[in-house]
């Protein structure tokens, strides 16, 4: 399943399957810790999976997209949380990548894993921002700092005051500089993601961490970066659509995969009757592995589509980009549904906290609803361009 992309791809596939099973015996400990804890954030270090989008001059793997996508559905089959972030890792560092070469010696060569959540979603307040000749002074708080814990540097959009008006800009903060407050990280799930919030005291950010946020959007790079390699001209909200579809398919697997186990061995309480021999218990796992197998493979075709053209310098239309996320959004939506077979399935042994599948209920569920995979946005925004109108104000693809 594979997709077919020009660079070397392997070891994070392979080493994230081979992390599933310790992963589903931690998945319980990561849950009760509200973050990964460093044994778990190391082994994820060891496998690459925080290496997947490092340019390669950095010893990094730049990966496929579709590559790195199936490696965080491998994981995801192990450990939601662990999924989660290393597939917002993956597509972060492809946007570090677009910043000046000097950012990038701090980030990727600083002697520690680059792990870096990008708060841009409008999650920041009490922003003050003070530009200087070199620079600027910023200070505020931020909520859903993804795998802040772990973290080497941190992103931040923030609106930068100018002649013209305020201009947005993504800006790279040190983790250290973050106070972080590990009580407000609270939630139904993916606890293990430790999405928690930050603030942060008056600090200066040189100009070389700074990088226009409509530079990006538009596909652009920092003057001074070098690096040119395909995953740099991805388009980036495709990338970060695949970043969380491939979790949520990947624990979708999981829970279909978990009732399987489940079935071969346990016995209705009403009838005494093997489960394994129930009619309804039998669809939903053939359906269920059928129809998440297929999805995945959705998933990582469509990227390597994709890469494919980039890789060729084909411009990526606003419709060509629209139709991707899409596809996501209907992928996940359709993993959710196959799922809640499998939950109706089981029954009232579901309630009962603290069990593999009740777990895999509340994440995906949390997983799902973030708001890159809701499908009617993205539906009405692709629905207006197959009609010929506008996009909706703030439509991003």
């Amino acid at each position: 399943m594979v997709a077919n992309c020009h660079q070397e791809a392997g070891d994070p596939i392979e080493a994230a399957r081979g992390l599933q099973p310790w992963l589903k015996n931690q998945a319980t400990r990561i849950e009760e810790a509200n973050r990964l804890p460093p044994d778990v954030a190391e082994k994820l270090v060891e496998a690459g999976l925080f290496k997947m989008s490092v340019p390669k001059r950095y010893g990094g793997y730049e990966l496929c997209p579709s590559q790195a996508s199936l490696a965080v559905f491998e994981v995801a089959r192990g450990c939601a949380s662990s999924a989660w972030l290393s597939g917002l890792v993956a597509a972060n560092l492809m946007m570090v990548g677009k910043f000046s070469d000097r950012a990038q010696d701090e980030v990727f060569g600083g002697g520690r894993p680059a792990i870096v959540p990008m708060l841009t979603g409008g999650v920041g307040y009490d922003i003050i921002v003070a530009p200087t000749e070199d620079g600027l002074r910023l200070s505020g708080k931020w909520r859903y700092a993804s795998g802040i814990d772990i973290a080497s540097w941190v992103g931040l959009l923030i609106q930068v005051p100018g002649n013209d008006g305020p201009r947005p800009a993504l800006v790279l903060v040190p983790q250290e500089e973050f106070s972080i407050d590990d009580a407000s990280w609270q939630v139904l799930g993916m606890r293990g993601t430790g999405s928690k919030n930050v603030a942060l005291e008056e600090v200066f950010v040189p100009a070389h961490r700074m990088l226009d946020w409509q530079v990006l959007q538009e596909g652009g790079r920092h003057p001074d970066c070098s690096n040119d390699g395909m995953i740099f001209h991805y388009p980036l909200n495709s990338a970060f659509a695949l970043s969380v579809a491939a979790p949520t398919l990947g624990v979708a697997a999981a829970v279909v995969e978990t009732y399987t186990d489940t079935v071969r061995t346990r016995v209705a309480s009403g009838t005494g009757q093997a489960q394994v021999e129930d009619r309804v218990a039998q669809i939903a796992v053939g359906s269920g592995t059928a129809v998440t197998h297929l999805l995945c493979e959705g998933l990582v075709t469509g990227a390597a589509a994709l890469s494919r053209r980039v890789e060729a310098g084909e411009s990526i239309s606003l419709k060509d980009r629209a139709m991707f996320r899409m596809r996501l959004a209907a992928s996940t939506s359709l993993a959710l549904r196959e799922a809640q077979k499998v939950f109706r399935s089981v029954g009232g042994s579901l309630l009962p906290s603290g069990s593999p599948l009740e777990r895999l209920f509340r994440d995906i569920h949390a997983m799902s609803s973030h708001f890159l995979l809701q499908e009617d946005p993205i539906g009405e925004a692709f629905g207006r361009l197959l009609l010929d109108l506008d996009l909706p104000k703030n439509a991003r693809l």
